[in-house]
């Protein structure tokens, strides 16, 4: 079923330095072509290794055109197709509530991991399939199987929410895509369990592990699973609430948990907050040091008033540091101008993302949903749904966990329906950090150092990057005017490879593929 996007006006005010829109980078488009399904997306980028890209895309139909499956695309480096290949995702009338959980290259080849139910087996089954980039010739292999009665539920196959959900299975791949391990939430009344398999890039299993907390599910809050760098360890993050922790007087009552996992040995930290809220952490992995970062509240979870930073020994998981850093006076003009009694609420992680001085530089964005009602003619009520993504908070963090700069970007999006034009992707070059996002008008400047974006919509998108360096200022450039462009390009959706930002565009069942190169 065809969803119609509706965008409404929105404004972003932030401080800037200069406007010098000093921001080189290359900027390649594909042929536009036309795919039998409209509704694709970009979920993976991987240099061939001779300055070309493999893209695949996942495709499915609606009403009108049922099926699902996989194109896997082979460019040149000035995005010329050289080979293409269409996987149509079919199974047996045995096979159900099937997903791919992920993808991940080794060389000349890429693993699809499957996840399904076999009814005559009675039973949950994870299998790779595996082709090579030359033919796309693919072959099955299975990685391990689950009786059905384990499984707690599968309704959520597939979903990268990652930081509330843990039901279901998920597929965890470390920063350099060598090792990935697959999770899968297990039935227990009384306990919170999980199987958790890690294999390495050539599908080989390092182990099987059994992960129990004996707390009851609705107790435990799963925060992410990271794998180590050298694809060896699992770090395991959990929010657990306890009968202790209920009588706390003050700050959350709850405590984090960190568990290290290897293949002989499980390890776990306990950690809290204070007199402190921190409504979500993320674990970030670096050579030597482990670190856990969120947003932190003195009032209620709703409403944050800076960033906590906590390091651990990555071996004893001693905990190291622990600092609360206040929004900054920065952060408060960008968003607020001179008013200092108010908070932010309602942040989603975006992207982590770690600079070449190893600092810690992660993305946030206000989402929230409402609901509205309408009048219908039959004299009853419509009820329908707006997803609202407004205002963008990047946050600057150096290797001692203090606060280098905190900047506040505001925005105002919503839709009722797709949000792919809407919304940002971020990445990071050197100690630069760079943010894309779509506007509908000419970005205006606007007196005490501020820049303005217009309204957007499909029918007029124009791409714009903004660069913020290492001291925070900001600056910004228009890629691509929608008069430059047959399709308008899903910014919430880039695939990044190396240096390069990959975007598809889609007008109907046409598309075009965009590569961004910085420099």
């Amino acid at each position: 079923m065809k969803k119609k996007i509706i965008f409404l006006v929105f404004a972003c005010f932030i401080s800037i330095k200069h406007f010098s829109q000093n921001i080189p980078c290359d900027v390649k488009q594909s042929a536009v072509f036309k795919d039998e399904y409209k509704n694709s997306k970009i979920i993976l980028v991987e240099d061939d290794g001779v300055d070309g890209v493999l893209v695949v895309r996942s495709y499915y139909g609606g009403v009108f055109s049922s099926g699902s499956g996989y194109y896997f695309e082979h460019y040149d480096s000035n995005l010329k197709l050289i080979k293409e290949y269409e996987m149509e995702m079919k199974y047996s009338d045995d096979e159900k509530y099937s997903s791919v959980l992920g993808l991940i290259k080794k060389d000349d080849e890429i693993h699809l991991i499957n996840f399904l139910y076999n009814k005559k087996d009675k039973a949950f089954i994870c299998s790779a399939l595996t082709g090579k980039i030359a033919d796309f010739k693919f072959n099955r292999k299975e990685l391990f199987r689950i009786k059905s009665e384990e499984i707690k539920q599968f309704s959520f196959f597939g979903s990268s929410s990652g930081f509330d959900n843990d039901s279901g299975a998920q597929m965890i791949i470390n920063e350099d895509r060598n090792a990935f391990a697959i999770t899968v939430d297990i039935v227990d009344k009384n306990t919170e369990t999980h199987k958790i398999y890690l294999f390495d890039d050539g599908l080989n299993q390092k182990f099987e592990h059994v992960f129990k907390r004996d707390v009851k599910d609705k107790k435990f809050k799963y925060e992410n699973i990271d794998v180590s760098k050298d694809g060896n360890t699992l770090y395991l993050l959990g929010k657990v609430k306890t009968d202790e922790k209920k009588k706390k007087k003050e700050g959350g009552r709850y405590q984090y948990e960190l568990t290290k996992i290897t293949k002989n040995s499980e390890k776990t930290q306990v950690f809290d907050t204070e007199e402190h809220f921190a409504a979500s952490l993320k674990t970030i992995i670096f050579e030597d040091r482990l670190a856990c970062v969120g947003f932190y509240s003195d009032r209620k979870d709703s409403r944050f008033k800076g960033v906590v930073y906590f390091e651990l020994d990555p071996s004893s998981l001693e905990i190291k540091k622990a600092k609360y850093n206040p929004f900054t006076e920065q952060f408060i003009i960008d968003k607020y101008g001179k008013s200092k009694d108010k908070e932010l609420k309602n942040l989603s992680f975006r992207k982590i993302l770690i600079n070449n001085k190893n600092e810690i530089i992660f993305n946030a964005e206000e989402y929230y949903i409402t609901t509205h009602q309408v009048n219908s003619q039959n004299g009853g009520v419509h009820s329908y749904y707006i997803y609202h993504y407004d205002d963008i908070v990047t946050v600057k963090l150096d290797q001692s966990g203090s606060i280098v700069w905190a900047r506040n970007i505001n925005k105002r999006q919503s839709t009722r329906g797709e949000d792919d034009y809407i919304s940002y992707t971020s990445t990071v070059k050197g100690e630069d950090s760079y943010i894309f996002i779509n506007t509908g008008e000419k970005v205006k400047k606007l007196s005490n150092d501020r820049i303005q974006f217009g309204q957007t919509s499909a029918k007029k998108s124009n791409l714009n990057i903004i660069k913020v360096n290492n001291n925070g200022d900001f600056d910004y450039k228009e890629i691509l005017d929608d008069k430059d462009s047959e399709v308008p390009f899903m910014v919430s959706d880039g695939a990044i490879s190396g240096d390069n930002i990959y975007f598809i565009g889609r007008k109907g069942k046409k598309k075009q593929i965009l590569k961004i190169s910085l420099k």
